[in-house]
């Protein structure tokens, strides 16, 4: 396994972030390279600029089938998408060598400032992954939920005891149902979606509209999350409504690795919002979106956690308070989503190599036929 370098694992936005750009700079061979940063309207903790970075590598102007790679949809899972991208950077020359016909696209840091203050959200208290709706018709939450909102938007991060009299009522699998679908409330409570499209939805919005979108004639995106399904393992979740082209696709192409989160496999539920759903739009029949989710701890630690660093960040909002990265729930969300772990990251570093492998040769199979 010395194969798999955990080198590629940065221990911030930052050095992420440079990693990324030297590994775009070390590229070479007879590759299309274009490479778009985008700017975010507020600073890092170290005050210097937050970018998500976007890299476009073909050998041809006009390739047959696009790879997309994300990373950090959920800012503070983004250690495990960068080192994921970082990887596939070092392999490119040869694997586009080997499919001329193929482009790779990199969003490196989709919600950079997620990334960079070690929260899951946005700038805007926005769980991206719950942003992509059309805000017209927002659904409505219910009077369950109502209730638990309040509660949780009074909570103390530091009683751990009233975090976990949450869900001591009723099956954790119901309250998860319940909490995580997805609410557009306001951001005192995790999975909020917000009132509009946020900044990193406009970003998606306008990489999926480049010209190599639009002309391919498969598509295949991969987003790299953490913190559900057993420790270490990669699993591909297919969020296309079964039946369809897309949901199709993803079957033939990852085989009964990519689990429906709408037939009840998945270790995800059904939600609200998601990245996935602006990604259909675009791709229509020619493509498919799986979500890969690398499992960390159990699903009662992931609700802590999440609590813990929400009660966090209202108390630092209603007190005025700058968020400090070394606070104890910081922490302790950048523990659960980033294990700093020799064999989880090669598990990491395999798997995500893996998903690649088959993508592309899901892609340039259908081309050919």
């Amino acid at each position: 396994m010395t194969d798999f370098d955990p080198g590629m694992f940065a221990d911030s936005y930052r050095s992420g972030r440079s990693r990324f750009i030297d590994a775009c700079d070390r590229l070479s061979g007879p590759a299309v390279i274009e490479r778009q940063s985008f700017p975010h309207p507020l600073p890092g903790p170290d005050g210097q600029e937050l970018f998500s970075d976007v890299v476009f590598a073909a050998t041809r102007p006009d390739p047959d089938a696009v790879l997309v790679v994300m990373s950090a949809t959920h800012g503070v899972e983004g250690f495990a998408g960068s080192a994921v991208q970082a990887d596939l950077l070092a392999l490119l020359p040869t694997l586009l060598a080997q499919q001329p016909g193929l482009g790779v696209i990199l969003i490196h840091a989709v919600n950079p400032w997620g990334f960079a203050w070690l929260r899951r959200c946005d700038h805007q208290g926005i769980d991206v992954n719950r942003n992509c709706i059309d805000f017209a018709s927002v659904p409505g939450s219910s009077s369950d939920f109502d209730a638990l909102y309040h509660t949780v938007s009074a909570l103390d991060w530091r009683d751990p005891n009233a975090i976990q009299a949450l869900w001591q009522n009723q099956s954790i699998n119901d309250f998860v149902e319940l909490f995580a679908h997805g609410h557009y409330l306001g951001d005192q409570c995790p999975f909020f979606g917000g009132h509009a499209p946020g900044w990193s939805r406009q970003l998606l919005e306008t990489v999926a509209s480049h010209s190599w979108i639009g002309k391919a004639r498969n598509i295949a995106v991969v987003d790299v999350h953490t913190g559900l399904g057993p420790y270490g393992y990669g699993e591909l979740i297919n969020d296309h409504v079964p039946g369809t082209a897309g949901f199709d696709l993803a079957c033939n192409w990852y085989g009964a690795n990519a689990t429906s989160a709408l037939k009840g496999e998945s270790c995800s539920g059904v939600k609200s919002g998601l990245v996935d759903y602006l990604w259909h739009d675009v791709m229509g029949d020619r493509g498919s979106f799986v979500t890969l989710e690398f499992g960390t701890y159990p699903v009662t630690d992931l609700l802590t956690s999440l609590l813990q660093e929400q009660a966090y960040y209202n108390d630092c909002a209603r007190n005025g308070q700058a968020r400090s990265l070394d606070h104890e729930a910081v922490q302790a969300l950048r523990k659960f989503f980033y294990p700093e772990e020799r064999s989880w990251q090669q598990q990491l570093l395999f798997r995500g190599r893996q998903v690649v492998d088959l993508a592309v040769a899901g892609m340039t199979q259908d081309s050919r036929s």
